[in-house]
């Protein structure tokens, strides 16, 4: 802790302390999927973890039937089955992860709210 945020948590309140230390710790992956299960998205949120599972095991069953094809031609509709359910994962992944990184920054940005009204009110202060 450096002596700008020493300075911050000594002006502070009991509660605003409270959440400023709330707000700086760095979570953890599970915390932060977890996080993502909270707020208005929460059903999208859902929504594309099922999504994720149901295209991973499409992808597999489609790759399991393309090395088992008799001939070319079902190899070539199992193997682009199986690309395109693989490539929609990889698409609700990113989104998925984009979702986390946006519940970080928005996290990052409270806490410089917070931060920024408690140096307003030190100033204020005769």
């Amino acid at each position: 802790m450096n002596d700008v945020d020493r300075a911050i948590r000594q002006s502070l309140s009991a509660e605003d302390a409270e959440l400023f230390d709330r707000l700086s710790l760095d979570q953890s992956l599970r915390q932060q999927v977890l996080a993502t299960f909270e707020g208005q998205l929460r059903w999208m949120n859902a929504a594309g973890w099922i999504a994720g599972f149901l295209l991973f095991g499409a992808g597999s069953v489609m790759a399991w039937w393309f090395v088992y094809a008799p001939n070319v031609e079902d190899m070539l509709r199992w193997g682009a089955g199986a690309a395109l359910a693989f490539a929609g994962l990889g698409m609700v992944k990113v989104w998925f992860w984009m979702e986390m990184q946006k519940n970080a920054i928005t996290r990052e940005v409270k806490r410089l709210e917070l931060q920024v009204a408690s140096l307003a009110a030190q100033l204020r202060r005769p």
